[in-house]
């Protein structure tokens, strides 16, 4: 979870939706967008604004992190190590 966290921050947005990969050869960190109710298990904190969309990253091949960008700042707000809250 730390060097994906790390890797998002030495990493331009656009750098970082480039990476990826589907099937047995995922790599990279993958941000994928969702919305709400892709979501299971968790509820969008009333905080967050609904503007802002949930975006998941790659930690490994089973660990993802979902979280929002505001700009160039990613707000975690979930870790999700069994693929709880969308399907692998």
């Amino acid at each position: 979870m730390l060097a994906a966290l790390r890797k998002l921050t030495s990493t331009t947005w656009n750098a970082a939706f480039q990476q990826g990969g589907k099937g047995p050869n995922k790599t990279g960190l993958a941000p994928t967008p969702y919305k709400d109710h892709d979501l299971k298990h968790v509820k969008r904190p009333a905080e967050i604004s609904a503007d802002l969309g949930i975006i998941g990253i790659r930690a490994s091949q089973k660990y993802r992190i979902f979280g929002v960008r505001s700009r160039d700042v990613y707000f975690v707000l979930w870790f999700d190590r069994n693929h709880e809250i969308v399907k692998a």
